[in-house]
């Protein structure tokens, strides 16, 4: 198995593609919170061509779990598997969603070739989670929306192959010092900033945060939106 392709889709969603299996994450691809955010940048993908065999969302906000989205993807993927920790799976059934999965902290499941073990996440929703995915023996830690806490350093034993860490510093997120020094502190190879760049209201230049991964040792940079890469 080749190693996985990632695909940055704006904000904290990714698409995880191994072996012709697509793992999307939260995607918001709406403009549902228009009126309370300017959204600066659009879906870079098509619903045609999203592609999902299954979704999760990390938590219950409207740019995680986007009712809008939601619906348009199940419609559209009556196939597709749904997923999500305990408040946002409520919201998933309100929608309609037939049994979506139900995710644990430590408890790791199976998702075609990739290992999904949700961790620990520090946020305004008390059940909000944190990905560790694995394919092909690699693995990749995305924060999802958290702040800094001590207990993010539990949520994997060894350094991931890389980090997908916010950095806006806003709500319910780490700044992008924090950020840095999680990555020095997890002794990643690879730290890759997200959760900016999306709403005007809410985001953060990034090159900072490069920089500083840069100058300890960490490959670091901007992840090409909408556009699959592998690391």
């Amino acid at each position: 198995m080749a190693s996985p392709r990632i695909t940055w889709i704006t904000q904290g969603g990714f698409v995880f593609e191994a072996d012709g299996f697509r793992l999307v994450v939260d995607p918001y691809m709406s403009d549902s919170l228009a009126g309370k955010v300017t959204r600066l940048v659009g879906f870079p993908l098509a619903l045609e061509d999203l592609r999902p065999d299954a979704v999760i969302c990390t938590h219950d906000h409207l740019d995680h779990l986007d009712p809008e989205t939601i619906a348009m993807i199940a419609r559209h993927y009556p196939r597709c598997l749904f997923g999500s920790p305990e408040r946002a799976h409520g919201h998933l059934r309100e929608l309609g969603i037939d049994s979506p999965m139900l995710l644990k902290v430590g408890h790791t499941m199976t998702l075609g070739p990739l290992g999904i073990t949700p961790v620990f996440a520090r946020h305004s929703d008390p059940t909000a989670v944190g990905l560790v995915i694995g394919a092909d023996g690699r693995r990749f830690y995305l924060t999802a929306d958290t702040e800094y806490d001590e207990r993010l350093f539990s949520a994997t034993t060894n350094a991931p192959d890389a980090l997908l860490v916010c950095i806006n510093g806003r709500l319910g997120n780490m700044t992008w010092q924090e950020a840095a020094q999680m990555a020095q502190r997890l002794k990643t190879p690879v730290a890759l900033p997200m959760h900016y760049g999306l709403f005007a209201e809410n985001t953060e230049d990034p090159a900072p945060f490069i920089a500083a991964c840069r100058a300890a040792g960490i490959s670091s940079f901007e992840m090409p939106l909408g556009k699959p890469f592998t690391l």
